[in-house]
Protein backbone atom coordinates (compact mmCIF):
# COMPACT_ATOMS: atom_id res chain seq x y z
CA UNK A 1 0.00 0.00 0.00
CA UNK A 2 1.43 3.38 -1.03
CA UNK A 3 1.33 6.36 1.32
CA UNK A 4 -0.34 9.36 -0.32
CA UNK A 5 -1.44 11.48 2.65
CA UNK A 6 0.58 14.14 4.44
CA UNK A 7 -1.53 13.40 7.52
CA UNK A 8 0.23 10.06 8.06
CA UNK A 9 2.10 10.01 11.39
CA UNK A 10 5.40 8.90 9.85
CA UNK A 11 5.15 11.58 7.18
CA UNK A 12 4.53 14.18 9.88
CA UNK A 13 7.57 12.92 11.80
CA UNK A 14 9.84 13.14 8.76
CA UNK A 15 8.71 16.68 8.00
CA UNK A 16 9.28 17.74 11.62
CA UNK A 17 12.76 16.19 11.67
CA UNK A 18 13.64 17.99 8.45
CA UNK A 19 12.58 21.43 9.64
CA UNK A 20 12.88 21.55 13.45
CA UNK A 21 16.06 21.23 15.49
CA UNK A 22 13.96 20.72 18.64
CA UNK A 23 12.21 17.75 17.02
CA UNK A 24 15.54 16.17 16.07
CA UNK A 25 16.94 16.64 19.57
CA UNK A 26 13.77 15.34 21.23
CA UNK A 27 13.63 12.25 19.02
CA UNK A 28 17.42 11.79 18.76
CA UNK A 29 16.77 11.05 15.10
CA UNK A 30 17.44 12.73 11.77
CA UNK A 31 16.72 12.24 8.08
CA UNK A 32 19.11 11.12 5.37
CA UNK A 33 18.23 11.60 1.70
CA UNK A 34 19.46 9.67 -1.29
CA UNK A 35 20.94 6.26 -1.89
CA UNK A 36 24.53 7.28 -1.15
CA UNK A 37 23.74 8.35 2.41
CA UNK A 38 21.58 5.26 2.92
CA UNK A 39 24.56 3.15 1.82
CA UNK A 40 26.81 5.06 4.24
CA UNK A 41 24.35 4.35 7.05
CA UNK A 42 24.27 0.66 6.14
CA UNK A 43 28.05 0.47 6.00
CA UNK A 44 28.29 2.00 9.46
CA UNK A 45 25.58 -0.30 10.87
CA UNK A 46 23.56 2.77 11.84
CA UNK A 47 20.15 2.23 13.41
CA UNK A 48 17.60 2.97 10.70
CA UNK A 49 14.00 3.27 11.94
CA UNK A 50 12.20 3.30 8.59
CA UNK A 51 12.63 4.39 4.99
CA UNK A 52 10.44 5.98 2.33
CA UNK A 53 10.90 5.16 -1.35
CA UNK A 54 9.07 5.88 -4.59
CA UNK A 55 8.20 3.65 -7.52
CA UNK A 56 10.96 5.34 -9.55
CA UNK A 57 13.63 3.63 -7.43
CA UNK A 58 16.40 2.26 -9.66
CA UNK A 59 18.54 -0.83 -9.22
CA UNK A 60 20.98 0.79 -6.81
CA UNK A 61 18.15 2.04 -4.62
CA UNK A 62 16.45 -1.37 -4.77
CA UNK A 63 19.66 -3.01 -3.65
CA UNK A 64 19.90 -0.65 -0.68
CA UNK A 65 16.25 -1.35 0.14
CA UNK A 66 16.96 -5.09 0.08
CA UNK A 67 19.77 -4.58 2.59
CA UNK A 68 17.46 -2.53 4.81
CA UNK A 69 14.81 -5.24 4.55
CA UNK A 70 17.35 -7.84 5.68
CA UNK A 71 17.79 -5.76 8.84
CA UNK A 72 14.04 -5.70 9.43
CA UNK A 73 13.74 -2.00 8.67
CA UNK A 74 10.22 -0.87 7.81
CA UNK A 75 10.03 0.18 4.15
CA UNK A 76 7.15 2.32 2.92
CA UNK A 77 6.40 3.28 -0.67
CA UNK A 78 5.20 6.87 -0.92
CA UNK A 79 3.77 8.93 -3.74
CA UNK A 80 6.02 11.47 -5.50
CA UNK A 81 4.05 14.29 -3.87
CA UNK A 82 4.67 12.88 -0.40
CA UNK A 83 8.38 12.46 -1.16
CA UNK A 84 8.58 16.07 -2.35
CA UNK A 85 6.88 17.24 0.85
CA UNK A 86 9.28 15.21 3.00
CA UNK A 87 12.52 16.00 1.18
CA UNK A 88 14.68 19.03 1.86
CA UNK A 89 15.98 19.06 -1.71
CA UNK A 90 14.21 20.66 -4.67
CA UNK A 91 14.50 17.49 -6.75
CA UNK A 92 14.31 14.60 -4.25
CA UNK A 93 15.85 11.23 -4.87
CA UNK A 94 13.85 8.02 -4.69
CA UNK A 95 14.71 7.13 -1.09
CA UNK A 96 15.08 8.74 2.32
CA UNK A 97 15.39 7.23 5.77
CA UNK A 98 14.98 8.16 9.42
CA UNK A 99 18.12 7.28 11.41
CA UNK A 100 18.99 7.36 15.11
CA UNK A 101 21.75 9.71 16.22
CA UNK A 102 25.00 7.72 15.87
CA UNK A 103 26.41 6.45 19.17
CA UNK A 104 30.09 6.98 18.40
CA UNK A 105 32.30 7.21 21.52
CA UNK A 106 33.28 10.79 22.25
CA UNK A 107 37.01 11.00 22.97
CA UNK A 108 38.69 12.68 25.89
CA UNK A 109 42.20 13.34 24.51
CA UNK A 110 43.78 14.05 27.90
CA UNK A 111 42.40 10.83 29.38
CA UNK A 112 39.99 12.48 31.80
CA UNK A 113 36.91 10.83 30.28
CA UNK A 114 35.81 7.23 30.14
CA UNK A 115 36.68 6.94 26.45
CA UNK A 116 40.16 8.43 26.27
CA UNK A 117 41.80 8.52 22.86
CA UNK A 118 45.02 6.59 22.44
CA UNK A 119 47.72 7.62 20.05
CA UNK A 120 47.93 11.10 18.57
CA UNK A 121 44.47 12.70 18.32
CA UNK A 122 43.39 15.59 16.14
CA UNK A 123 40.26 17.46 17.24
CA UNK A 124 38.42 19.98 15.04
CA UNK A 125 36.50 22.70 16.89
CA UNK A 126 33.94 24.67 14.89
CA UNK A 127 33.38 28.07 16.50
CA UNK A 128 30.05 29.62 15.48
CA UNK A 129 30.13 28.13 11.97
CA UNK A 130 26.62 29.16 10.99
CA UNK A 131 26.46 28.18 7.33
CA UNK A 132 25.19 24.57 7.06
CA UNK A 133 27.12 23.92 3.85
CA UNK A 134 30.39 25.05 5.41
CA UNK A 135 29.81 22.98 8.54
CA UNK A 136 28.97 19.88 6.50
CA UNK A 137 32.07 20.34 4.37
CA UNK A 138 34.24 20.71 7.48
CA UNK A 139 32.76 17.49 8.89
CA UNK A 140 33.47 15.72 5.60
CA UNK A 141 37.07 16.95 5.56
CA UNK A 142 37.60 16.10 9.23
CA UNK A 143 36.37 12.55 8.66
CA UNK A 144 38.57 12.16 5.59
CA UNK A 145 41.59 13.50 7.49
CA UNK A 146 41.08 11.00 10.30
CA UNK A 147 40.13 13.48 13.01
CA UNK A 148 39.25 11.90 16.34
CA UNK A 149 36.20 14.14 16.84
CA UNK A 150 34.52 17.41 15.93
CA UNK A 151 33.25 19.67 18.70
CA UNK A 152 30.79 22.48 18.03
CA UNK A 153 30.90 25.58 20.19
CA UNK A 154 27.76 27.57 21.12
CA UNK A 155 26.30 29.39 18.14
CA UNK A 156 27.33 26.75 15.57
CA UNK A 157 24.72 25.31 13.21
CA UNK A 158 22.99 22.05 14.14
CA UNK A 159 25.12 19.16 12.91
CA UNK A 160 21.97 17.22 11.95
CA UNK A 161 20.40 19.99 9.89
CA UNK A 162 19.53 18.36 6.53
CA UNK A 163 21.87 20.66 4.59
CA UNK A 164 24.73 19.80 6.96
CA UNK A 165 23.97 16.09 6.63
CA UNK A 166 24.04 16.26 2.82
CA UNK A 167 27.27 18.25 2.73
CA UNK A 168 28.84 15.87 5.26
CA UNK A 169 28.48 12.97 2.81
CA UNK A 170 28.42 10.29 5.50
CA UNK A 171 30.80 11.92 8.00
CA UNK A 172 28.08 11.71 10.65
CA UNK A 173 28.45 7.92 10.67
CA UNK A 174 32.25 7.91 10.98
CA UNK A 175 33.02 10.78 13.31
CA UNK A 176 32.00 11.69 16.89
CA UNK A 177 30.25 15.08 16.76
CA UNK A 178 29.25 16.91 19.92
CA UNK A 179 28.05 20.39 20.91
CA UNK A 180 30.00 21.65 23.92
CA UNK A 181 30.39 24.76 26.06
CA UNK A 182 33.82 26.38 26.04
CA UNK A 183 34.47 25.46 29.68
CA UNK A 184 34.06 21.79 28.79
CA UNK A 185 36.22 22.16 25.69
CA UNK A 186 39.05 23.69 27.74
CA UNK A 187 38.92 20.88 30.30
CA UNK A 188 38.93 18.17 27.66
CA UNK A 189 41.87 19.70 25.81
CA UNK A 190 44.03 20.44 28.83
CA UNK A 191 47.67 19.79 28.01
CA UNK A 192 47.11 19.68 24.25
CA UNK A 193 48.28 22.08 21.56
CA UNK A 194 45.26 24.21 20.54
CA UNK A 195 45.78 26.18 17.34
CA UNK A 196 43.37 28.87 16.21
CA UNK A 197 43.07 29.70 12.51
CA UNK A 198 43.14 33.49 12.17
CA UNK A 199 42.80 35.41 8.91
CA UNK A 200 44.27 38.76 9.99
CA UNK A 201 47.90 37.62 9.58
CA UNK A 202 47.45 36.27 6.07
CA UNK A 203 47.92 39.63 4.34
CA UNK A 204 50.41 41.09 6.81
CA UNK A 205 47.90 42.87 9.06
CA UNK A 206 48.89 43.30 12.70
CA UNK A 207 47.02 42.44 15.87
CA UNK A 208 47.35 43.05 19.58
CA UNK A 209 47.33 39.30 20.23
CA UNK A 210 50.68 38.44 21.86
CA UNK A 211 50.48 34.67 21.53
CA UNK A 212 52.74 32.75 19.12
CA UNK A 213 51.64 33.09 15.51
CA UNK A 214 52.73 30.65 12.81
CA UNK A 215 52.12 30.01 9.17
CA UNK A 216 49.90 26.91 9.21
CA UNK A 217 52.46 24.68 7.48
CA UNK A 218 55.22 25.66 9.92
CA UNK A 219 53.24 24.58 12.98
CA UNK A 220 54.08 21.13 14.39
CA UNK A 221 50.91 19.14 13.72
CA UNK A 222 52.56 15.83 14.61
CA UNK A 223 51.69 16.50 18.26
CA UNK A 224 48.23 15.86 19.77
CA UNK A 225 46.41 18.92 18.46
CA UNK A 226 43.13 20.77 18.26
CA UNK A 227 42.27 23.14 15.42
CA UNK A 228 39.72 25.92 15.92
CA UNK A 229 37.96 27.31 12.83
CA UNK A 230 35.93 30.45 13.51
CA UNK A 231 32.82 32.09 12.13
CA UNK A 232 32.76 32.87 8.42
CA UNK A 233 31.53 36.42 8.97
CA UNK A 234 32.97 37.47 12.32
CA UNK A 235 36.00 35.25 12.89
CA UNK A 236 36.79 33.42 16.13
CA UNK A 237 35.06 34.40 19.35
CA UNK A 238 36.84 35.79 22.40
CA UNK A 239 36.33 32.41 24.07
CA UNK A 240 38.12 30.69 21.18
CA UNK A 241 41.04 33.12 21.44
CA UNK A 242 41.24 32.52 25.18
CA UNK A 243 41.31 28.76 24.70
CA UNK A 244 44.02 28.72 22.02
CA UNK A 245 47.70 28.22 22.77
CA UNK A 246 48.78 29.74 19.42
CA UNK A 247 47.36 31.04 16.16
CA UNK A 248 48.02 29.91 12.61
CA UNK A 249 47.33 31.51 9.26
CA UNK A 250 47.30 30.57 5.58
CA UNK A 251 49.47 32.84 3.47
CA UNK A 252 47.44 34.50 0.71
CA UNK A 253 49.76 36.42 -1.64
CA UNK A 254 46.84 37.25 -3.90
CA UNK A 255 45.63 39.77 -1.35
CA UNK A 256 42.28 38.22 -0.46
CA UNK A 257 40.98 39.20 2.94
CA UNK A 258 40.10 35.65 3.97
CA UNK A 259 39.19 32.18 2.76
CA UNK A 260 35.87 30.43 3.09
CA UNK A 261 35.83 28.70 6.51
CA UNK A 262 35.37 25.24 5.01
CA UNK A 263 38.21 25.73 2.54
CA UNK A 264 40.58 27.11 5.17
CA UNK A 265 39.78 24.29 7.57
CA UNK A 266 40.23 21.66 4.89
CA UNK A 267 43.60 23.08 3.79
CA UNK A 268 44.90 22.94 7.36
CA UNK A 269 43.44 19.50 8.11
CA UNK A 270 45.28 17.98 5.19
CA UNK A 271 48.50 19.68 6.21
CA UNK A 272 48.10 17.72 9.43
CA UNK A 273 47.72 14.54 7.36
CA UNK A 274 50.82 15.40 5.31
CA UNK A 275 53.03 16.07 8.33
CA UNK A 276 51.94 12.93 10.16
CA UNK A 277 52.43 10.79 7.07
CA UNK A 278 55.95 12.18 6.58
CA UNK A 279 56.77 11.50 10.22
CA UNK A 280 55.61 7.86 9.94
CA UNK A 281 57.77 7.39 6.85
CA UNK A 282 60.97 8.71 8.45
Amino acid sequence: MRLTSLANDRVKLVRALQTQRKAREKEARFVIEGVRLVEEALGASALVDFAFYTAEADGRVRSALDRLRERNVTLLEVSPSVMRACADTEHPQAVLAVVRYPLIPIPSPNGRGETGVRGNPLILICDRISDPGNLGTLLRSAAAAGAAAVWLSPGTADAFNPKVVRAGMGAHFRLPIESLEWDTIRIRLEGMQILLAAAEYATGNTTSDKRQTLRYDLADWTRPSALIIGSEAEGPTAAAHACATATVFILMPGGSESLNAAIAGSVILFEVVRQRLVKRQT
